[in-house]
């Protein structure tokens, strides 16, 4: 019950951050006072817990991807940079001679977002921050970029120790 309420506190905090992306008249802590006011003493508690359980770093993950559309000359590799580093995810992007945009970026697994399967082997849950990056480079992107279709591959892990990236860069 308690999984269930932090996982509904950050799935209204991911619309949140998705609208505020689009619209720029909302007030910068719009995220800090809505999750104020809809969260008790007691679900703070919980949101605190689940966060120390979060920081707990297992492994790392990188998936690669690549933008179709309209993505060049439209600012598309700048903007991918600050939503990336405004998520915490780390790697890289650039311009393909095709006309796409391809990079790859990499976020911390915790212990917490791990789940077992029925062999009792370990798979991963995507953090809620590769996926509201992933939505992100399909469905919004740059303010003049027209995205037709974004491909990802399959994730990659990597033990703690090997950390691929220490930032997000843009090549050129």
């Amino acid at each position: 019950r308690e999984e269930m309420k932090a996982f509904i506190y950050l799935f209204v905090a991911l619309l949140l951050m998705v609208y505020a992306s689009c619209t720029s008249s909302l007030p910068k802590n719009l995220l800090a006072a809505t999750s104020s006011k809809i969260m008790s003493s007691e679900d703070n508690d919980a949101a605190e817990h689940a966060h120390q359980e979060h920081t707990n770093i297992t492994k790392y993950i990188t998936m690669e991807f690549e933008v179709f559309g309209r993505v060049q000359g439209v600012f598309f590799r700048k903007y991918t940079k600050a939503k990336a580093e405004e998520l915490g995810l780390t790697g890289w992007c650039r311009n393909t001679p095709r006309g796409t945009v391809q990079g790859e970026f990499e976020y911390a697994l915790s212990s917490a977002e791990k789940e077992t399967t029925d062999n009792n082997n370990q798979t991963d849950k995507e953090s809620w921050e590769a996926m509201a990056f992933q939505h992100w480079l399909c469905k919004i992107g740059s303010p003049r970029s027209q995205i037709e279709k974004c491909r990802f591959s399959d994730k990659l892990v990597l033990p703690s120790s090997a950390r691929k990236y220490d930032a997000f860069r843009v090549i050129r």
